[in-house]
């Protein structure tokens, strides 16, 4: 299996499409941001869940040296304008969000005899988008709620620690599993060739895996490293995000690529298991023959002891 996957990594040209996924999901991004939060101020909990996005969401997504730089641009650039925002605008920004997820799918299944066609691709880009920002609200709702019901709760033992930071625990406990629900879903929904729910887990399984560690490493090559700041001033933060996104499209590869690689085993034991039952039906039996159970032959060996 090991050399099946490190073949279609190789064969697929990752990079090529990574390059290409990867400038399609960093011009959806801020779309995709601008509609989340023109869409909070008609959601219960505005505030709230505003504080969630920004000090939960955005600090399990991006690394600790990227997320302060991609926080003040928003809060000083989108969050202001969003009263004067129509709603074509909102619109717009929902079908350039889609735009991201449409060329992820379309490079799930570019090398697949099995494809669907352009438009029938962007409509399930459009709702697998609409479905993830689904998730993302009942996950806010779930954290906000979490810490609804915990704090009535009066313990014995001073824990106001827990307490002041419930809501980056939950979200630290909570967003790897949702990250990986969420990567189920899109392998399965966004793969033609994956036809059923468990067929998508050990890629989402590999992705979220890598993911964390990645997001950690990461963090530290930018912190201790890259300086990418020092060297190219104001647009530094742009570059860092665009190599983070890249990062994340090469794993969210990786996870497909695995998938495909044990549903090609899979298959390939299926026919090799028919094959075998084919030969066993069709093969004709060949035994020695008895000769003591043979009448003719004893009695041929009677005569020639009488002779």
């Amino acid at each position: 299996m090991f050399q099946i996957y490190i073949s279609g990594i190789f064969k697929g040209n990752i990079g090529r499409k990574a390059a290409a996924i990867s400038w399609s999901f960093t011009i959806s991004l801020f779309p995709f941001i601008l509609f989340l939060l023109s869409v909070l101020p008609y959601m219960p909990h505005y505030a709230k869940l505003q504080f969630y996005i920004f000090d939960v969401l955005m600090h399990n997504v991006f690394p600790s040296n990227m997320e302060g730089d991609i926080r003040g641009y928003i809060e000083a650039n989108i969050v202001p304008n969003m009263k004067g925002i129509s709603n074509l605008t909102i619109v717009l920004a929902l079908l350039f969000a889609t735009n991201g997820t449409f060329s992820l799918i379309n490079g799930f299944n570019e090398n697949s005899d099995e494809k669907l066609s352009d438009v029938k691709e962007f409509i399930l880009s459009f709702f697998i988008t609409i479905g993830f920002i689904t998730i993302v609200f009942l996950a806010l709702f779930g954290v906000y709620y979490a810490e609804v019901v915990m704090k009535p709760f009066t313990p014995a033992y001073d824990i106001s620690w827990l307490v002041n930071n419930l809501s980056k625990i939950i979200g630290f406990v909570s967003f790897p599993l949702f990250y990986f629900i969420l990567l189920t879903l899109f392998y399965w929904l966004g793969t033609v060739k994956i036809t059923r729910f468990r067929q998508a887990i050990p890629g989402a399984i590999l992705t979220t895996v890598l993911f964390v560690v990645t997001t950690y490493i990461f963090a530290i090559y930018v912190k201790d490293i890259a300086r990418y700041n020092v060297l190219y001033g104001s647009i530094g933060s742009m570059i860092l995000l665009m190599v983070w996104v890249n990062v994340n499209v090469y794993l969210l590869l990786f996870g497909n690529e695995l998938n495909m690689a044990i549903r090609k085993l899979r298959i390939e034991k299926l026919l090799s298991d028919e094959i075998q039952k084919e030969a066993v039906q069709y093969r004709t039996p060949v035994s020695e023959p008895d000769f003591e159970s043979n009448e003719d032959h004893k009695r041929k060996l009677e005569d020639r002891k009488k002779n």
